[in-house]
């Protein structure tokens, strides 16, 4: 990073933007292509977890190359200047690097479910995380592996 002084290198600090963020903003590439979609997530110390669709652009594209880079922002804020070149934004934001898997294991596919739905429903009963047959072939989780992540605050 470029401005060390903006650097985030407490990994409290980080997972504390990223349980704050309400969406992510996964970039991906194909035949030189670039591609960025918004997407829910859910993450543990090791993966961050994608909700999606069962097919798609991204789903065609993570399959041919599955690397990724995730953003998350939190507390994104203008600070106006009277003289423009001055103005400025205040945030705090998170990237991550890794490589996209596809789940298809019914167990392992429920405890990312669950880990996303607990991202959004923090106090939600655990006995109500049981997801159905329809549930589990309609919607696709991916699962990436925090391979680099690094945070900024300005």
């Amino acid at each position: 990073m470029r401005r060390k002084d903006r650097e985030i290198i407490d990994v409290e600090e980080i997972e504390d933007i990223m349980k704050q963020a309400l969406i992510c903003n996964v970039a991906m590439c194909r035949d030189s292509q670039p591609y960025l979609v918004t997407m829910n997530f859910g993450f543990d110390e090791k993966y961050i977890y994608l909700h999606s669709a069962a097919e798609g652009l991204k789903i065609d594209i993570l399959k041919e190359n599955p690397l990724v880079c995730i953003s998350f922002v939190q507390d994104a804020q203008f600070v106006p200047s009277l003289i423009p070149c001055e103005s400025t934004m205040k945030y705090k934001s998170v990237v991550a690097f890794g490589r996209a898997e596809f789940i298809t294991e019914r167990d392992e596919k429920q405890k990312a479910l669950a880990y996303i739905i607990k991202h959004y429903y923090r106090q939600v009963d655990e006995k109500r995380l049981i997801f159905s047959e329809y549930d589990q072939e309609k919607y696709m989780v991916l699962k990436v592996k925090i391979e680099r992540i690094s945070g900024k605050k300005c």
